[in-house]
């Protein structure tokens, strides 16, 4: 019996070679073929058992092979050889033999056995896996040219920082790796920022918000934030990582612009105060002349040596109540004169505010002849608002109201006030009949007037609008009115705006 039929006639061989899942081939001593698993017909479909090795495989891809085996015969051990096969015409297979000279008792030759892994998908992987790590590295050049980056431990301990991170710093590497970012902190931000902060990011959620750093140098600037917790397999977060970029100009703009509209605002005010004071001197005029008539009847029964002391009890509380109403009214100039912008949002009364108002107008309303009438259904409708403001922008739409309509022969304006579903709406109509869509479209923009020139500084409406932005509410030109008619809705509870940060405890 030949090695070759002993091979082919080893049980053990053969059960191997029934259950392979790769291409296996047993090759007696002259390398015919002995027997192979199935898989190996998949890449040989023209072999068979007892033919030479030569006949079954090409050249190109035999020729590798009988390389493997030569070299088996110079190694006492199993030796790999990678060689590419043309499985198909758009197909290549990687694949590595691995050869393994079997030997008699005696030491000759008895046959080989060669096993091949199919590499094809790993090579792929490894492909992909190359082209992941290009394009994360690539991602990552990108986003260090372009933004400020750290990472911190679950507890807020640096454990990373890119350069630009340094640069506009100020700080070595060295000098922020173990330390936490509040070396950065410049006290503007309070202690309840950072802890909402840091209940944020602990809960797995993302921040997002401007902040205002300091350098080692101790200059300052802002930074748009972006805080992203990664997550263990308990869902808790075990690093952070914190993409910044340096808003620092775009804030300084932002201020600068909220400086200007300060200062037009409060220009508009001005010129608002200076067309009331005529108005303001009458309101004033008529309670000071009442108190100086009262006191020449008092000084002069007292002359007369026949004071009547119970005419003079009864003018105590008249004196009282147009000194009250004196009082009232410069409070109320210098309440609306006064810049409120900062003013904490409090809750007022709408129908006082509504009266205050017309008080202030009450003079420049009877000087062009206008009727007004104030309806607030609900007298004791409240709303959180800056009253100064509100104030002046109520102001601004009554003054535009009276010029609108001081040369028409029916001159009235009417405001109203109600309240649904959270919502304040004042509508003030006048007796106007509408606004051509030509201004329409421009009456909000700054310094746009249809006044004469020197009447107006084309800021009133526009100062309006900004004043109702800032209350998160809106304005618009009613069209479906016959009359002229703005509406303004406004929440009667201010909404404070969301924090930048929700954690803190810790100094992220």
């Amino acid at each position: 019996m030949t090695s070759g039929l002993f091979l082919a006639q080893d049980d053990v061989v053969q059960t191997l070679l029934g259950l392979a899942e790769t291409p296996m081939l047993l090759l007696g001593p002259n390398f015919d073929v002995i027997d192979f698993s199935p898989q190996t017909l998949r890449l040989f479909p023209r072999l068979e058992k007892n033919q030479k090795l030569t006949r079954a495989l090409d050249e190109e891809f035999s020729a590798p092979l009988f390389k493997l085996m030569e070299s088996c015969d110079r190694s006492t051990g199993p030796v790999s050889l990678g060689v590419h096969h043309q499985a198909a015409p758009d197909q290549i297979l990687h694949l590595t033999w691995k050869a393994q000279r079997l030997v008699h008792e005696d030491g000759s030759v008895r046959g080989y056995c060669l096993t091949a892994l199919d590499q094809t998908y790993r090579d792929k992987l490894e492909d992909e896996l190359k082209k992941s790590f290009r394009q994360i590295r690539d991602q990552k050049m990108a986003l260090d040219e372009s933004a400020i980056v750290a990472i911190t431990d679950q507890r807020g301990v640096i454990s990373y920082v890119n350069d630009t991170f340094c640069r506009i710093s100020g700080y070595e590497r060295e000098e922020l790796i173990g330390k936490t970012h509040s070396v950065l902190k410049s006290g503007f931000h309070g202690p309840d920022f950072f802890r909402d902060l840091w209940r944020t990011i602990s809960s797995g959620r993302v921040w997002k918000g401007e902040i205002r750093n300091k350098t080692k140098a101790g200059e300052t600037y802002w930074v748009d934030t972006t805080i992203v917790p990664f997550l263990n397999d308990l869902g808790k977060p075990y690093q952070f990582v914190a993409i910044r970029f340096d808003v620092t100009e775009k804030k300084q703009m932002q201020e600068k612009l909220e400086k200007e509209r300060m200062r037009s605002m409060y220009a508009e005010k001005m010129a608002s105060l200076g067309e009331l004071a005529a108005g303001i001197a009458h309101e004033l005029g008529n309670p000071a002349a009442s108190i100086n008539a009262w006191l020449d009847v008092i000084e002069s029964q007292y002359e007369r040596q026949n004071l009547d002391l119970d005419m003079f009890m009864q003018t105590v509380p008249r004196v009282r109540r147009d000194a009250k109403r004196m009082r009232d009214i410069i409070q109320g100039m210098l309440t609306y004169a006064r810049d409120g912008s900062r003013d904490p949002f409090q809750s007022e009364g709408v129908l006082t505010i509504l009266n205050q108002v017309s008080d202030y107008c009450s003079y420049k309303l009877r000087k062009c002849g206008v009727r007004i009438s104030i309806d607030v259904p609900n007298p004791y409708l409240t709303m959180e608002c800056r009253i100064t403001e509100i104030s002046q922008m109520l102001v601004n739409f009554i003054l535009n109201a009276c010029d609108a309509i001081q040369e028409l022969e029916d001159r009235w304006i009417q405001i109203t006030a109600t309240e649904q579903a959270g919502v304040v709406e004042f509508q003030i109509t006048d007796s106007g009949s509408g606004i051509p869509k030509e201004v329409a479209d421009k009456m909000f923009q700054p310094f746009y007037t249809t006044k004469p020139v020197g009447r107006g500084t084309g800021l009133g409406l526009s100062i309006a609008r900004s004043i109702v932005d800032n209350h998160q509410g809106m304005v618009a030109l009613d069209k479906s009115c016959p009359n002229t008619r703005f509406v303004i809705t406004l929440p009667r509870l201010h909404q404070a705006e969301e924090k930048d940060w929700t954690q803190g405890g810790k100094m992220f």
